[in-house]
């Protein structure tokens, strides 16, 4: 449970952008942060349980505060979950069939494609960026609003997106360090996975253009297990990495290598191998 306590109206405009997608609750937070009015600049910070409070961020723009926001709040969550037994993957994770399927890949490798993908065919939404793994391979919703770069996309289009009624668009324009004005487009799933799921497979997946046709195998647990550490977002060296990635990763757990030149093709393939499973 994390709390962000603010009497500035003014900032909530833009951070409710970025929290809508999260549930509500009046349950005790196990994390606290607070906006404040500091002489004329606003400040963004965390409020320990015990101790004085961290200023994580100070600035006369709101828009950096809701910046800061984004950072500050994802970093300091997931280290907390790291020290709770809740390990944090780069990855996005959907509900397919009531299982959690999730997509790994580093930055520009077609994650958030894939995902779009998944969310225009039915699937349900975790996350685009955390996949929350804990110690009995239950995944935990995280759901962040998508966010990318461009208004365009060359897979999808943006009307016919909209058109669905699947995703919901918005956007957040924020200075950058050169001073120019900078617009993050986001989308916001309408389905949004509530309750923890079971891992049911993993898609270690990478984008080509210069290929001709999708390639999807089946590839073993320890090749797999190999490729993840990297994309913890808490690492602690391969020695302590590995074993509890292989700890947490359910026995009967699928591990696939995907790599694709287009990603509508992409999924219909994920799709009929995760169907063919069960």
């Amino acid at each position: 449970m994390v709390r962000i306590a603010s009497d500035l109206n003014i900032c909530w405009q833009d951070m409710r952008k970025f929290l809508c997608l999260y549930d509500k609750a009046n349950q005790s937070p196990d994390l606290s942060f607070g906006i404040r009015q500091h002489g004329k600049a606003y400040a963004f910070v965390f409020l320990p349980r015990t101790g004085q409070e961290e200023m994580l961020w100070l600035s006369d723009d709101t828009r950096e505060i809701t910046a800061a926001l984004e950072i500050h709040l994802y970093s300091k969550l997931v280290q907390w979950l790291d020290n709770h037994n809740i390990i944090s993957i780069h990855a996005s994770v959907l509900n397919i069939n009531n299982t959690a399927i999730m997509f790994a890949g580093m930055s520009g490798t077609g994650k958030s494609s894939i995902c779009t993908a998944g969310l225009l065919d039915g699937a349900v939404y975790l996350s685009d960026e955390f996949t929350l793994l804990d110690e009995q391979g239950f995944v935990y919703p995280f759901p962040r609003p998508m966010q990318w770069a461009h208004p365009t996309h060359p897979a999808f289009d943006r009307e016919a997106i909209q058109a669905t009624g699947l995703l919901q668009a918005d956007y957040f324009d924020f200075p950058a360090a050169t001073g120019e004005e900078v617009r993050c487009h986001l989308w916001l799933p309408v389905h949004v996975q509530k309750n923890k799921l079971a891992l049911r497979a993993v898609v270690l997946h990478q984008y080509k253009a210069d290929i001709e046709q999708v390639y999807l195998e089946k590839i073993a647990r320890h090749q797999a297990l190999l490729a993840l550490p990297e994309h913890l977002h808490v690492q602690h060296g391969l020695a302590t990495d590995l074993p509890k990635l292989n700890q947490r990763m359910p026995k009967d757990c699928l591990f696939y290598r995907l790599v694709f030149p287009d990603v509508h093709e992409a999924w219909a393939v994920i799709k009929e191998a995760v169907n063919a499973k069960g």
